[in-house]
């Protein structure tokens, strides 16, 4: 009969540890973009207009449904003909009356992690891509939307409004012990109807809707 109990009690805690170790994977996390820039907060948004030369562009990478959020790693995709990098861009929003988006804002939001370490990975026509982990502490865990990343491009003078550019977010993220959970991609479109935003293969659909 102990023997049982034993057994039956073992299995049991393995099980308990088992769901531990899958909820503290960030299994149903993902990501959604943000083109409101002049508030705080997911508002969403993935398409701008009106976008001429010599003008800054960008969005803000928000997550959702983490329960062990130790590192974010984002890689950032366009056309490097177009639009350059502009260092704006960062794990945190710093923005003081800076004309982005086609409207001058003024905002600023911590990243969900609080206080974070950098690693670049990539800086080259048309690639950006950077590892950060929050410094010390508990991992985040959180059901509501937190700011993940904020990325921002610079258009080439010879730009135009008949011009478009498609910039394609890459994101994942790890728990304390280094399991990475790739959240898919989603594109942010400048300059495109969103008549053309429809026209993506089924590939793309199912990236972008990747663990909705």
């Amino acid at each position: 009969m102990k023997f049982k109990k034993s057994v039956v009690f073992g299995l049991i805690l393995a099980g308990a540890l088992s769901s531990m170790s899958y909820a503290q994977e960030n299994k149903l996390a993902f990501f959604q973009l943000d083109s409101v820039l002049g508030t705080t907060g997911y508002q969403g948004g993935s398409v701008v207009t009106g976008v001429a030369g010599a003008k800054r562009v960008g969005f803000a990478v928000y997550i959702k449904n983490v329960d062990q959020l130790r590192s974010i790693k984002v890689d950032f995709t366009w056309d490097g003909t177009k639009a350059t990098y502009n260092t704006s861009s960062g794990a945190n929003i710093s923005l003081d009356e800076v004309a982005i988006n086609g409207a001058t804002v003024t905002m600023s939001e911590t990243n969900m992690l609080g206080s974070v370490s950098a690693i670049p990975v990539a800086n080259e026509a048309g690639h950006f891509a950077e590892d950060f982990a929050k410094l010390g502490g508990t991992a985040v865990s959180s059901t509501n939307f937190g700011l993940g990343y904020f990325f921002v491009l610079r258009t080439v003078d010879a730009f135009t409004t008949a011009a478009d550019i498609a910039v394609t977010a890459k994101i994942k993220v790890a728990n304390d012990g280094g399991t990475v959970k790739d959240l898919g991609e989603r594109v942010f479109y400048v300059n495109k109807g969103s008549t053309d935003v429809q026209n993506a293969t089924w590939g793309q659909v199912k990236n972008q809707f990747k663990d909705f």
